[in-house]
């Protein structure tokens, strides 16, 4: 569709066939008071006009500054955005060149981040990989699991979630030697007193390290949960709903995102859930995108994180009622 070309606010025809259930999206099924509710077709607005005449997206595009900057983890934020709001993407071919064009002739990609970003993508858009990413793959995982003490547990943390979610979608049987290892490097990063990672953990990197014991179907000991449980009570707020962690006075997407996340894996019961519905809606901008914390810039990344932990919130808002 050539609409992308131009101004982003004429989307033209296609998006206005597609705004036809997004109003309805606007009140889908959500028993959290409407005044707290995104505003899911302005969401949808934002991510369309962050598209690039190359089919990838990019979340500061300005093209009446000339710039075109799309990248692979912006367009997986994009497409996967586009996923909760039950909307197609456009010209999805242009987009399948777009980030098939990171991979070389070996399988290769130029760091994980990216790989991790264009096989998602890929996989989000029903394609396959132009090469068996396989060997880089495993390659990737070698490394990370021979990685000494980090600096960046948190970043680790990431790493590993990324891996993982790799190995899962290439259908990858993990021996028991690899998952001793993955075992032995989130023990390392978690926080003795709760939660990832260390030196201090939050909600949002103890969430990604539960997906990943979730998605390798790894072992979480007694002692781990009940950390985890511990530090999920130590974050809650009434005012805030959810806090970063523990010793934070603000709240962030990732936070309400992992927060969720830990309900929804331990079955723990939100004790505030307006008042996280209230924080969630808080992060959306004028622009229709959701930022990190409240009045931060949107960004495609922060709006994908927002519209899952709405996703979660509503789940766990239809299981309390």
């Amino acid at each position: 569709m050539e609409t992308a070309r131009g101004d982003p606010s004429d989307l033209g025809p296609w998006l206005r066939a597609s705004c036809g259930g997004i109003l309805a999206l606007v009140a889908l099924g959500s028993a959290v008071p409407a005044a707290m509710a995104l505003d899911r077709e302005a969401v949808l607005r934002y991510v369309l006009s962050r598209r690039t005449p190359e089919g990838g997206y990019c979340f500061f595009r300005t093209p009446q500054w000339g710039v075109e900057e799309p990248n692979a983890p912006d367009t997986l934020a994009a497409l996967e955005s586009l996923r909760l709001l039950g909307v197609e993407p456009p010209e999805p071919q242009r987009t399948e060149r777009f980030l098939g064009s990171f991979q070389d002739e070996d399988g290769d990609f130029p760091t994980l981040t990216i790989g991790w970003a264009v096989l998602r993508g890929l996989a989000a858009l029903g394609a396959e990989p132009g090469h068996s990413p396989a060997v880089w793959l495993w390659r990737q995982v070698g490394v990370l699991l021979r990685r000494p003490a980090a600096r960046d547990w948190s970043g680790a943390v990431a790493d590993l979630a990324h891996a993982g979610q790799l190995l899962r979608l290439i259908g990858a049987d993990l021996d028991v030697s690899t998952r001793d290892a993955f075992t032995r490097m989130l023990e390392e990063a978690r926080e003795p007193q709760g939660g990832w990672a260390r030196p201090e953990a939050d909600l949002e990197t103890t969430g990604v390290a539960l997906h990943l014991v979730t998605q390798l179907d790894l072992e979480l000991g007694a002692e781990a949960r009940a950390g985890v449980e511990a530090l999920f009570a130590r974050s809650e707020d009434p005012t805030l709903g959810l806090r970063f962690g523990p010793h934070a006075r603000a709240v962030s997407a990732g936070a309400l995102w992992g927060g969720l996340t830990i309900c929804q894996a331990l079955g723990l019961r939100l004790t505030y859930p307006d008042a996280a519905a209230t924080s969630l809606a808080l992060l959306q901008r004028p622009d229709g995108g959701l930022g990190r914390r409240h009045r931060a810039i949107s960004t495609l990344h922060d709006t994908w994180v927002g519209l899952d932990a709405a996703r979660l919130l509503d789940t766990l808002w239809e299981d309390r009622s």
